[in-house]
C-alpha cells in the first residue's frame, strides 16, 4: 500500500451524524448506503469551497478523508455548528491514509479502521492506525497523487481553499455536488451557477515533460498558437518521466487546444496526459 501522506481524516459518530454532515456539506450523505462513499464539496456561504472531502458510511459512523493541511481548520470551524445536535467530530491525528490500487482487497489488518472505495475508479483508501513512516515510497506517492489528478481529483491546501466554486474545479463532474438536495453552506450559489450556466472559469490538467510545479495560486500563461491565457495553479504532481501535471483554473475555453505554458519566463511544451 502506498502512504498518501498529505491526507488524513475526521471521523464523526453520534445519533445525529447522518443528518449533521448532509446539512454541512452538497453531497447526499443521508443517501449514503452502508461502506458506501461519495465526493462532497464543502463550501462557505459564497459557495467557494473550503475543502474536498470523501465521506464513507461505516455503520453509524462516518469517516470523512480530506487534505491533512485542512485537518484542523475544517475540524474546528464544523464544531461550531454542532449546538444541540448529538454528534461527535474527531480529528484522527495519529492516523494514516494508504492507497491500494487492487481488485480483491485483502483481509483488513488489525491496525485498519475504514477500507473506503474511491467511487468510479478501482482503487481504494485506507484508513489505519500506522504512523507514516520516513521509508515511505515517494515515487509510489507522486504516481499515485499525478493519477488523482489525471481523474480530476485536487484535495486543495490552506492557499486554494475558498478561493473557487466547485464547477470552476470540476468538483461537480466527481459526483460532489447533489443540486436536487436541501440546503447547505452555499448552496444558493453553487446551485444558481449551475442552472444558469453562468460558469466563466474551468478547471485543466496540462503535463510537460519539463520540471515544472508553482506554487498554489501562481499565474501561468497557456499559449494556444498566438493567443496566451492566464491560469492559476491549484495543484501540482511529479510525473515518473521527470515532468510535471498541473491542475489549473483558467478562463480559456475547455474546447482550445492548449500547446504550451509559459511560467517565469521558461517555455515548456505540452503533451496529452
Amino acid at each position: 500500500m502506498i502512504v498518501l501522506s498529505y491526507l488524513s481524516a475526521i471521523r464523526f459518530s453520534g445519533a445525529d451524524a447522518a443528518e449533521f454532515l448532509h446539512n454541512q456539506v452538497s453531497a447526499d450523505v443521508q443517501a449514503l448506503a452502508n461502506h458506501e462513499s461519495t465526493f462532497a464539496c464543502y463550501c462557505e456561504p459564497k459557495g467557494r469551497v473550503l475543502a474536498l472531502m470523501l465521506i464513507y458510511r461505516a455503520d453509524e459512523n462516518f469517516y470523512v478523508m480530506l487534505s491533512k493541511s485542512l485537518l484542523q481548520t475544517i475540524t474546528e470551524r464544523l464544531k461550531i455548528y454542532v449546538m444541540r445536535s448529538k454528534v461527535n467530530i474527531e480529528a484522527l491525528n495519529e492516523c494514516t491514509v494508504e492507497g491500494l490500487q487492487v481488485n480483491d482487497l485483502p483481509e483488513p489488518a488489525s491496525t485498519s479502521i475504514a477500507t473506503i472505495p474511491v467511487p468510479n475508479s478501482d482503487r481504494w483508501l485506507v484508513l489505519t492506525t500506522h504512523q507514516t513512516t520516513p521509508c515511505a515510497d515517494v515515487n509510489l506517492q507522486n504516481a499515485w497523487k499525478v493519477s488523482e489528478l489525471q481523474a480530476g481529483i485536487s484535495w486543495l491546501c490552506a492557499e486554494t481553499s475558498g478561493q473557487f466554486l466547485p464547477q470552476m474545479l470540476g468538483f461537480d463532474q466527481l459526483g460532489a455536488v447533489n443540486f436536487r438536495k436541501g440546503c447547505y453552506p452555499g448552496q444558493e450559489i453553487v446551485a444558481r451557477t449551475h442552472y444558469l450556466g453562468k460558469v466563466k472559469r474551468h478547471p485543466r490538467l496540462l503535463c510537460t515533460s519539463a520540471v515544472i510545479c508553482p506554487n498554489p495560486l501562481e499565474k501561468i500563461q497557456i499559449l494556444s498558437g498566438e493567443q496566451a491565457y492566464e491560469a492559476l495553479i491549484t495543484d501540482c504532481g511529479h510525473r515518473a518521466d521527470g515532468g510535471g501535471c498541473l491542475f489549473v483554473v483558467t478562463r480559456m475555453d475547455p474546447a482550445m487546444s492548449a500547446d504550451k505554458i509559459e511560467y517565469h519566463g521558461q517555455i515548456a511544451p505540452l503533451f496529452d496526459s
